[in-house]
């Protein structure tokens, strides 16, 4: 809330958010606030896993017999998700149900910070693998965990790396966009499981599991727009949680052929499957 009061990335923010989805004035202020608070919020709570009032202890799947039904259909999933809400946590309530994930992700830019963060997400259960820019040693390594039948986490919502991405529409602007979902997808044979984890008040944190996508009968193109239009209908169904203090548009942008129809927009209906 510091840095919010502060104005760091607050003008980035309420601009991001106005073209993603439109909201201005008196409600954009509102969703950009939340989304500082939800932020901290988070981040304070990391700390208290494996205590007695541990994190981990305030989670409520809302639909726990789909996901067991969605990870029994789908043994090797790769679980989607993006910095919105306790992402952490939508991992945690994978290894619940399974045993065990692998979560794909990006190291924090502290070295130390990033020791601390990683023991947390152990003790929730997450194995984490780390991915630099273009470690293709990393990606493998996650490949045969699910090559295994052990869950991958990933977050492809954000920006990719120099040189790195594909080009796809994110909340129908053209944008680079992460190759990861396409690559599990297509060459483990892995569905696409959307999820995610939102607080509901202090204390009371809620998931919700979707419907499981296969890649069958299409391209990667297709593919990675799929995981993108998952991730845009998770995040306009609760834009309120989501980290939308991100550079998602910076640099240059790709040339990207228009759509009629942007499936992104029936928020949680087309994460769990309905159009």
């Amino acid at each position: 809330m510091l840095a919010w009061r502060l104005g760091v990335r607050r003008r980035l923010s309420g601009e991001l958010l106005t073209r993603c989805l439109g909201v201005t004035g008196p409600a954009r202020a509102r969703l950009v606030r939340r989304s500082y608070a939800t932020m901290g919020a988070n981040f304070l709570a990391l700390w208290t896993v494996g205590g007695p009032e541990g994190v981990e202890r305030s989670l409520t799947v809302l639909n726990p017999t789909w996901l067991r039904l969605m990870l029994k259909r789908h043994p090797a999933v790769l679980f989607l998700t993006p910095h919105l809400g306790s992402w952490d946590l939508g991992a945690h309530a994978i290894a619940k149900a399974t045993g065990r994930i692998v979560a794909y992700a990006k190291p924090q830019h502290n070295a130390e910070v990033d020791a601390l963060i990683n023991a947390k997400r152990a003790a929730l259960g997450i194995e984490v693998i780390m991915a630099a820019s273009g470690d293709r040693q990393a990606a493998m390594k996650a490949l045969r965990a699910a090559r295994s039948g052990i869950p991958v986490g990933l977050m492809g919502d954000q920006r990719p790396g120099r040189h790195e991405g594909a080009p796809a529409r994110f909340f129908g602007h053209a944008a680079w966009c992460h190759q990861g979902p396409a690559f599990f997808a297509l060459k483990a044979k892995m569905a696409l499981l959307p999820g995610f984890c939102v607080r509901r008040r202090a204390g009371q944190i809620v998931g919700l599991c979707g419907a499981a996508r296969t890649a069958e009968g299409l391209d990667e193109a297709a593919v990675v727009q799929l995981a993108i239009d998952l991730q845009c209908a998770m995040i306009a169904g609760v834009p309120g949680q989501y980290f939308w203090q991100h550079k998602r548009f910076a640099g240059s942008q790709p040339e990207v052929p228009p759509r009629q129809h942007e499936p992104w927009r029936g928020r949680l209906r087309f994460m769990c499957g309905r159009t």
